[in-house]
């Protein structure tokens, strides 16, 4: 049985249900005699919890204190929140049992405001590695008004191949759409094509851009974000 009453559980539970999540979004436990009261996991994204549990004021030495019978520290309900109002990992204290779980509504409202802001955190990233990218040009190309050689252009393309090689075998495995795959393969086959046209500069910085632009769906993942990197690093060497 769970150290906390039924009337109290239910109170949980209906917290849980606000805008599109429903109760069985999350998984929610209620451990038996233990200080952590409730813990409950944001089952499509497991980096989202929130825990209820029992502890002393003052901290770790406050909860020291009580255990030897000394100090003023009295006991209080916790909740651990990711992600909080404002930061990423919230701790609060209350006094009560009804402040403690009237914070779950709040966590439940900031998974979804993460969840919808998560699109801008990934333009960041992308504009952060487009910036990135832009400078590391300017650092390693010693004569960017000057034309690739016939060499030079085969080694590019020989790079650009085993990208989109790369891209082909984790198409499945990273969840792009047939009209992503395509719009890659494009980019990479106007790239090739532009190698003639454009100075080495200006290619570099033109191509790098709408392969970083194009290819952005993977960036919701780390290891899409790896390719882009080794692909950046490639090209320069």
């Amino acid at each position: 049985m769970s150290t906390l009453r039924n009337s109290v559980i239910n109170k949980i539970i209906d917290y849980l249900e606000y805008g599109d999540f429903c109760v069985e979004d999350f998984d929610s436990q209620f451990p038996d005699d233990s200080t952590v009261l409730a813990q409950i996991t944001f089952k499509a994204l497991p980096k989202y919890t929130f825990v209820l549990d029992e502890t002393y004021s003052g901290g770790s030495i406050g909860s020291a204190l009580a255990v030897m019978g000394q100090g003023n520290a009295k006991r209080v309900i916790r909740t651990i929140e990711k992600p909080g109002t404002y930061k990423n990992h919230e701790t609060r204290t209350h006094e009560d049992i009804d402040s403690a779980i009237g914070r779950i509504s709040d966590w439940v409202r900031s998974i979804r405001d993460d969840l919808i802001n998560s699109r801008a955190t990934l333009r960041s990233t992308i504009d952060e590695l487009t910036e990135n990218f832009q400078k590391s040009i300017d650092e390693n190309i010693d004569d960017p008004e000057s034309y690739f050689e016939n060499h030079e252009e085969d080694a590019i393309k020989s790079k650009l191949d085993e990208l989109h090689k790369r891209v082909s075998e984790l198409e499945e495995k990273l969840g792009f759409t047939p009209e992503e795959t395509k719009k890659i393969e494009k980019t990479i086959e106007k790239s090739k094509a532009d190698l003639k046209v454009y100075p080495k500069g200006v290619w570099y910085k033109t191509a790098g851009t709408k392969l970083l632009t194009v290819m952005k769906g993977i960036l919701k993942s780390k290891e899409g974000r790896e390719i882009l990197t080794d692909l950046a690093k490639k090209l320069l060497q």
